[in-house]
Order: structure tokens, then sequence, then C-alpha cells
């Protein structure tokens, strides 16, 4: 009498069929961690180059309002220069903490109209703990009625910023009273380096001043 022969898998052909797919997922795991990793760090890239101009396009604009502090009455129009130069760090590149510059926005005193009383802002950009910082602050014997200018304590511009480059050159080599031209170029840098250690971003803005600058 005959048995009917038994069909199946044996043990050793499981163990194979176990480590095949074994490979295959821990390929396509692979696979989908780096896809994963490569999105994150496209769309980290994209969100944060608009972050960083809008970052440098607020700074510019700021710098850009630098001014001296004007008296306007029936005499004619007094500058007042002394004291309201444009301070600008001494280094090519900051990477640790530091002053960027320091500097005044001033909205004129015109006499007999009261709603320019003057009124004299000191703004201050800084770099610390890998973020930028900006301070604008009025001054106690100033007064701005109409909220022209708003102020600013200690508001925190861009983060993870690795280093800045800062330089100086005139705005018109042809021209000395045609002001300076100071340029930041921001490097910024992904918080988690040990996954993307090569994730970064980098900006520059030229914001023109007519103050004079003291480096």
């Amino acid at each position: 009498m005959r048995f009917p022969k038994k069909s199946g898998f044996t043990l050793v052909e499981i163990l194979i069929a176990a480590t095949v797919l074994s490979l295959a997922l821990v390929v396509g795991y692979k696979v989908f961690v780096s896809f994963s990793r490569s999105f994150q760090k496209g769309s980290w890239s994209l969100t944060t180059q608009n972050k960083l101009r809008n970052a440098l396009t607020f700074i510019r604009e700021e710098m850009q309002k630098a001014t001296a502090y004007t008296t306007v009455s029936v005499d004619g129009t007094n500058i007042t220069e002394a004291g309201f130069e444009f301070n600008l760090t001494a280094a090519d590149e900051l990477t640790g903490n530091g002053e960027i510059a320091n500097w005044h926005i001033c909205l004129p005193y015109v006499s007999g109209d009261p709603t320019s009383p003057g009124a004299k802002f000191k703004c201050e950009l800084k770099l610390e703990n890998g973020s930028i910082f900006y301070t604008k602050t009025m001054l106690p014997d100033s007064s701005d009625p109409e909220g022209k200018e708003q102020t600013y304590n200690n508001r925190k511009i861009i983060a993870d910023v690795a280093n800045i480059k800062i330089r100086l050159d005139p705005f018109d080599p042809d021209s000395i009273s045609a002001g300076s031209l100071i340029t930041l170029e921001v490097r910024v840098e992904h918080p988690d380096k040990e996954a993307y250690e090569f994730a970064h971003v980098i900006a520059e803005t030229g914001a023109k001043v007519e103050v004079k600058v003291i480096r």
C-alpha cells in the first residue's frame, strides 16, 4: 500500500526564505529612511531659505533707517552729527557671541509741530547663542505720539546661525558723500548636525547707510 507523498517546506528552506525577507525589509527600510531624510532636508532648506531672506530684508530696512538727529525750525535745519554714527563690528566674521552693529533711528524735531516732537531710537543687532537678536528702544528724552517707529526688545530674527560675514564698502567709490554699503552674509545650519551634517543655507543682503560708519 502506497502512502501519498507529503508536500511542504523543509526547515532549511524556511530559514532561507526568512533570511531573504529580512534582507529585503532591511534594504527597504534604509531606502525609506534615506528618502525621508532627503525630503525633510529639502523641506527644511526651502523653509529656512525663505525665513533667512525675510530676516535679512528686515535687517537691511532697519539699517537703512540709520540717521542723525535733525531739528527743523524757521531758522533752518540743524543736523546733530556727533554721537549718531553707525558703529559696525571690526570683525570680518562672527561665529560666537558678539555685537554686529548699533545705530540710531531719529525722527526730526519740527519746531511748532506737535506731531513731530522729535524722537531718538537706539538700535542694536547682535549674535547670541546661534541666533540674531534685534533691540530698538526709544531714548527717554524722546516722543513718538503717532507711533511712526515700532520698538523691539531682544527680538529673535533668525536662529541656528553658524557664522556671519561682514563687509564694509563705499556705496559709490567715485562719490564719498554717497554713503556706505554694509554687506551681511549669513549661514544657517540644520540644528540636527548628526543626521543632517551638510544641510545649510546661505543668504546675503546689502544695506546703504548714509551716516558715518565707524568700524
